[in-house]
This record gives structure tokens, sequence and C-alpha cells, in this order.
């Protein structure tokens, strides 16, 4: 069944939208709130480039892929600012990304200390400018943030909120006016705490996760040069029964 929503010439707004979406009334997520998520982050939109970039070092590129369920995942190396390619958002430890497109992909994560240590000396890290990167404000810690962005009616809210045709994205004045429930904010500090240290689990996890596979790939690697030594599969085979 269809919605239908009447807005006067005056509901517009300045720029006299017409898009019907933008008048969603699920973009509203009611609860009780003393605060919108203003009045704790700001959405920072510091972009560089490759030619204005003067990063020292190397950095390393989050695309939207890299955000899931609150944490930073990815594969790849930190590259030249050089080899950076189209502008990207410059974060800093303890923001938060969150995914303009696709909400549905729950694309909300903690930009956490170890990514910022990946080489020796350290490096930058720079985000897709499809992430929207909150900041928290006056000692705010955004991470306290990032399960009340990932939880159902927040989603559901971003999810109507969506504009555009051919990659609907939602806009940052829906984010900054969500209204945060007094609960969350009363715990945001405990919160954040356990976010950073569920982040640190994540990122050593996965190190040692890597650990066991470079183990597994060097043993294979010495059974190889032992094949190769040994003059072939055959001989190989004839060395090992003998033994």
């Amino acid at each position: 069944m269809g919605i239908h929503i009447l807005r006067r010439v005056a509901d517009l707004g300045d720029g006299l939208v017409l898009a019907p979406e933008h008048f969603d009334p699920r973009r509203r997520v009611a609860v009780v709130a003393r605060r919108c998520l203003c009045d704790t982050v700001d959405i920072v939109t510091e972009n560089v480039s490759a030619r204005s970039c003067n990063l020292p070092g190397q950095v390393l590129i989050l695309d939207t892929t890299h955000a899931y369920e609150g944490f930073v995942v990815f594969r790849h190396d930190p590259v030249l600012p050089a080899n950076m390619g189209s502008a990207k958002r410059r974060v800093q430890a303890g923001d938060v990304i969150i995914s303009r497109l696709r909400p549905y992909l729950r694309q909300v994560a903690l930009v956490d200390e170890a990514l910022f240590a990946l080489c020796l000396g350290g490096n930058a890290v720079l985000a897709s400018t499809e992430f929207f990167v909150l900041r928290g404000r006056a000692g705010f810690d955004a991470a306290g943030l990032v399960p009340f962005l990932l939880s159902g009616r927040v989603q559901a809210a971003l999810a109507a909120g969506q504009e555009g045709g051919h990659h609907p994205r939602f806009a940052k004045e829906l984010l900054l006016s969500l209204p945060v429930p007094d609960g969350v904010a009363r715990q945001a500090n405990q919160t954040a705490r356990q976010m950073h240290r569920l982040a640190a689990a994540v990122r050593n996890s996965l190190i040692a996760s890597r650990s066991l596979v470079a183990r597994v790939e060097n043993e294979m690697a010495q059974q190889r040069r032992s094949i190769a030594a040994a003059g072939g599969i055959g001989e190989f085979a004839r060395t090992a029964a003998r033994r």
C-alpha cells in the first residue's frame, strides 16, 4: 500500500524539493531524545587528491567495502600518495565512517589506531568520499555511536532517506538530524571503550590469522625446495618412502 503525504509549498524548503522520498515518514526515528547527532559530532569533509596530498610515507586507502558491522576489514597494503587514485577524505584515529550509499550493507566502522601503524614510522589513512566522516565534538568519543548507527531504526531511517536515481544516497542533513536517545548518550563513554577494545581484538585476530597462513605458506615453500633439491617429485617420494 502506498503512503500519501501532504506538504505545503513552505514545507519544501529553500530548494523546493519535490522528491517524494524526501518526505517519507520512515526517515524519522521516534525516540526520547534531548539531542541530535549534530550535538555530539561534526561531519568532516577534508578532501585530498594525489596532486595536493603532501603526506609523508604511505597511506592506507579505505573504500566502502572495507567497513562492516562497526569495524574496518581490509586485505591490501598501504600505497604511496601518488597512487591513491581519486580524491579521498583524510581521517583520524577515533573517527567513525559511514557510507552514504546502500545503508542496508551496514558499512559503518570505527577507524582504530592500529590502522595508522601498518608501516615503519606510521602511515596516514584516507577514505572514499562516499563515506561521511564523524568526529566527536568537545571530547565526545564518536565510537560510542557505532551501535546506535547500526541499530534497526536508524538503518531503516537512512534507507528511507536515500534520494537520487542511479546511485541513491542519504544526505548529511538527515544523518546529523538523527535524534540520539538519552540512554545512548548517557552510556556513550562506556560504549566507546568497548568499541575500542573490540576493534583491537578484531585487528589482533586478523593479524594472528594471517600469521598462521604465512606459516603454512612457508612450510609449503620449504617442501617445494626440498622436492626440487631431490630432483623432482618421483625422487622425493622415493626418498620419503625410504625414511
